[in-house]
C-alpha cells in the first residue's frame, strides 16, 4: 500500500510541478508586455508647401506622431481641401480655393501635382499621396497647380517665410499686444501673404484702425490691402482710400507713394478705382523711369515698386509705357549682392525692405526673380534675402544691423511670391462700437 501511494504521490506531484511550468509560460509573456515601457509618442513635424500659381506660394508645418499619407499631411495643413475617390486611388481637386469642383475633378488643363523635396529639388511622386508615407522630421511635401512639365519654386525660399513666420509668432507670443497700428497692419500683411490670420491683430486693428486711416490716404490704403489680407473686418468710421480722393486733383493725393497704396486699398476692397488717379500716377513717373514718394525727394525702389504694383492690380498691361520704364529702372539699380539699395548714389547699399518691395514688384509683372535679367553678379534677389536672415529666423535690414521687426514683416510677402493687393475681398463692418485706445503710429 504503501508503495502504491508513494507512486500516486509522485504521479501527483508531477502533474502539479508539469501545471506550474506550463502556467509560467503563459503568464511572463504576458507579465513582460505589462512591465515593458510603452514607447513613447514622439512629435515629427514636416513642412507642406502648396504653390498657386508661377510665383505665388503657401506653406505649413505639420506635426504627426505616427507615418501618415501625404494626403492626411496635406489635410493636417488646415487648407481648405477637396478630393474625389476613383478607383485608382483619391485626387486633389482644389487646394485653398483654387482647382476644381469634386463633382468635376478635372475640369481643367491645369492640375494638382504631387512632389517632395529631396537633395535640393523637388522630385516627383511615384504614387498617388494616398498612398506615400511620410515618418520622419524634416520631410517637406509639394503641391503645384498647373500643367504637365511645371514644377514648384525652390523649397529653400519657402522655409525662409517659414522660419521668419515663427519668430513673429514668437514676438508676438512675447510682447502681447502690439506696439503700435503700424506694427499690426505689417503683421496683418505677413500672415495675409501666407493665409491666417490672428483674431487678436484682428481686434486690435478693428479698434485702433479708423485712427490710424485717418493719417493719410497712404494708411488708409495699406489698412484696407492688410484688412482684406487678414479677412478682418471694417473698422467703424474708419475712412477707405475712395474717401481721399480729390475731384479736383483726379487722384487720391499729390504724392505718388500714397497714391499708389490708396489704389491698392481701392483694388483689395473691390471698389471702383478712379482711372484718373491711375492716369495721375502713371504721369508722375521720373525722368529715370522711377516714382518718388513725394515731390522733389527723388526716385526710389520701394515706391516704383508699388507704383508698378497699382498699376498692374488695375489692369494696365505688362506692355505699358510706365511699367516698362520702371522695370529698367530697378533692373538699373540692382546691386551686385543681388541686392537692392532704397535709392540710387554713391553710398547705396542693398537692403532687405527695399529688396522685398522690389521682389513683389516682379512677381506683379510676370518677372521671375530668379531669371538672367535679375541675376547680378551671379545672385538673385532670393540670395540677398537668404543672407539676410539670422539664425533665429528674423532678418536684417542690412548686413550687421541685428534682427529687424519690419525687415522680418516686409520679407514674407515676397519671399512667398505674393505681389499687393494679396487679397481682393469686400470687408463687413465691424461688429459693436469700439472706444478709441492710445493710438501710436
Amino acid at each position: 500500500m504503501w508503495i502504491k501511494t508513494s507512486q500516486r504521490w509522485r504521479i501527483v506531484s508531477a502533474s502539479l510541478i508539469f501545471g506550474v511550468l506550463l502556467a509560467l509560460l503563459l503568464i511572463l509573456p504576458l507579465a513582460a508586455q505589462e512591465i515593458t515601457p510603452a514607447r513613447p509618442m514622439v512629435d515629427q513635424q514636416a513642412q507642406v508647401i502648396v504653390q498657386l500659381d508661377a510665383q505665388a506660394q503657401l506653406v505649413r508645418a505639420i506635426t504627426f506622431t505616427e507615418a501618415i499619407s501625404g494626403l492626411k499631411a496635406l489635410e493636417l495643413t488646415g487648407l481648405d481641401v477637396v478630393t474625389k475617390s476613383y478607383s485608382f486611388g483619391d485626387a486633389v481637386c482644389r487646394i485653398a480655393g483654387i482647382g476644381c469642383p469634386a463633382e468635376d475633378c478635372f475640369c481643367s488643363t491645369n492640375y494638382w501635382s504631387y512632389w517632395y523635396w529631396e537633395g535640393g529639388a523637388w522630385q516627383g511622386y511615384p504614387v498617388g499621396a494616398s498612398n506615400s508615407v511620410i515618418s520622419q522630421t524634416g520631410a517637406v511635401e509639394g503641391w503645384r497647380w498647373g500643367q504637365f512639365g511645371d514644377t514648384l519654386r525652390p523649397a529653400t525660399v519657402t522655409l525662409q517665410s517659414q522660419a521668419a513666420l515663427d519668430w513673429l509668432a514668437g514676438q508676438r507670443a512675447s510682447v502681447g499686444s502690439p506696439s503700435s497700428t503700424g506694427v499690426a497692419v505689417e503683421d496683418a500683411l505677413a500672415l495675409g501673404a501666407n493665409q491666417q490670420r490672428d483674431q487678436a491683430i484682428n481686434d486690435y486693428l478693428a479698434v485702433n484702425g479708423a485712427a490710424y486711416a485717418r493719417t493719410s490716404a497712404a494708411a488708409a490704403g495699406k489698412l484696407a490691402v492688410a484688412l482684406a489680407a487678414a479677412d478682418a473686418c471694417q473698422p467703424a468710421g474708419a475712412l477707405t482710400p475712395v474717401s481721399y480722393y480729390s475731384p479736383t486733383l483726379g487722384a487720391y493725393s499729390t504724392q505718388s507713394g500714397a497714391n499708389a497704396w490708396a489704389i491698392l486699398g481701392v483694388v483689395a476692397h473691390n471698389a471702383s478705382t478712379s482711372p484718373s488717379a491711375v492716369s495721375y500716377l502713371a504721369a508722375q513717373m521720373q525722368p529715370d523711369g522711377g516714382w518718388e514718394w513725394a515731390p522733389g525727394w527723388g526716385s526710389d525702389t520701394n515706391t516704383t515698386a508699388l507704383a508698378i504694383q497699382a498699376l498692374l492690380a488695375t489692369g494696365e498691361p505688362l506692355s505699358a509705357t510706365a511699367v516698362i520704364s520702371g522695370l529698367a529702372y530697378l533692373d538699373a539699380l540692382q546691386g551686385t549682392d543681388g541686392g537692392f539699395p532704397y535709392a540710387a548714389g554713391d553710398n547705396a547699399v542693398s537692403d532687405t525692405n527695399s529688396t522685398a518691395y522690389v521682389v513683389q514688384a516682379l512677381v506683379a509683372a510676370s518677372e521671375d526673380p530668379t531669371a538672367p535679367r535679375w541675376t547680378s553678379g551671379g545672385k538673385t534677389p532670393f540670395d540677398y534675402l537668404l543672407g539676410m536672415q539670422l539664425a533665429d529666423g528674423s532678418f536684417e535690414w542690412q548686413p550687421g544691423t541685428g534682427a529687424n521687426l519690419l525687415a522680418t514683416q516686409q520679407a514674407i510677402p515676397a519671399l512667398l511670391g505674393r505681389a499687393h493687393p494679396l487679397t481682393r475681398r469686400d470687408l463687413e463692418a465691424c461688429p459693436g462700437i469700439y472706444l478709441p485706445l492710445a493710438q501710436q503710429d
